[in-house]
Order: C-alpha cells, then sequence, then structure tokens
C-alpha cells in the first residue's frame, strides 16, 4: 500500500512538474483580433461603436448579463468618454471602459480597468473594403508569468474570440438595421 502511495505520489509530482514547464512555453499576454464587413457608411459604424451608449446593444458582455448596471459619462462619446458596469456575474464583475484615444471614422483605443483585478487594452480599426466598411476589434492584457496565469489566460483567448465574433456580428445588425 506505501508503495502505491508512493508511485501515486511521484506520478502526481511528475504531472504538476510537467504541466509547470510547459507553462514556460505559453505566452505571458492574450492578445485578440477578429473582424467583420458591414455594410455602411464609415460614419455610421463609427458612431455606432464611438458612442457608448450603443454599446448596450451590441456589446457581448452586456448580452451576457442583461441585468448588467452601464452608468456613462457626459458626453457619453469621444475621447476620454467612459462607462462603468457593475454585474452580479462574478465573470464580468464591475469596473470602467475608457475610450483613451479617438481618430474619427479611423480608430479609436480602449482601456479597461476590471476594479483592480487588472487593465486590458482594445481598438477598433474601421477600414474601407470596397463598399463596406471592415471593423477590426483587438484587445490585449497581460496574464504575467504564474503558471496557472498562464493556463487561465490560455482559456480565455479561445472565450474572448467568441465574444468578440458575437459583438461584430450584432454590432453589423445594428448598424446595418439603423
Amino acid at each position: 500500500m506505501q508503495n502505491t502511495l508512493k508511485k501515486a505520489g511521484l506520478w502526481l509530482g511528475l504531472f504538476v512538474l510537467g504541466l509547470a514547464l510547459f507553462s514556460l512555453l505559453l505566452p505571458s499576454e492574450i492578445k485578440v483580433k477578429r473582424s467583420i464587413e458591414i455594410s455602411a457608411p464609415v460614419d455610421r459604424v463609427f458612431d455606432h461603436v464611438n458612442d457608448l451608449r450603443n454599446w448596450e446593444k451590441w456589446d457581448p458582455w452586456k448580452r451576457m448579463d442583461p441585468t448588467m448596471v452601464m452608468t456613462f459619462s457626459n458626453p457619453p462619446m469621444g475621447q476620454n468618454a467612459f462607462y462603468k458596469w457593475e454585474s452580479q456575474d462574478k465573470r464580468l464583475g464591475n469596473g470602467t471602459l475608457t475610450l483613451t484615444k479617438v481618430v474619427t471614422n479611423e480608430e479609436i483605443e480602449t482601456l479597461i480597468d476590471f476594479n483592480g483585478k487588472g487593465k486590458a487594452t482594445s481598438k477598433f480599426l474601421f477600414a474601407h473594403k470596397g463598399d463596406n466598411i471592415e471593423v477590426t476589434w483587438s484587445m490585449h492584457a497581460e496574464v504575467g508569468m504564474m503558471p496557472w496565469n498562464k493556463y487561465f489566460g490560455l482559456m480565455m483567448r479561445g472565450e474572448l474570440k467568441k465574444q468578440f465574433d458575437q459583438g461584430l456580428k450584432a454590432l453589423k445588425f445594428y448598424v446595418e438595421k439603423s
């Protein structure tokens, strides 16, 4: 019995060591980039992202928690505009999203502060593609060097891709509908 426990402990230790060593190969950051083409004038597409009140319609996190409370700055659009969110959903928590850079009809950058639990930056690029506008939404966040954070970042990357795709599809729907 003791010999079996020693073997099990040895295998468990080797497994944990293997996970830790493998984590050295994993990135210490999350990068996500998704795009969609929208059939609308660039100013209409841009305004749907620049005016934070519109995010309630297409933002994937608002769709995950329809009871999320969003409080907007005055004015709710343009550089330095922000919204604060409060969610009972532990995955979403509370935080602030601020438009840190706005280049009309070209680019919007944001800073997302998860109330002291980390920060992330995201960017929206607007480019003409034939008669359509291609919107590219990207995000970057540091997860650090701790192995469990790297594994968490790996899982989050896949989930964020799905959420960005959903958000862009909803943005397309609302822009083309208006």
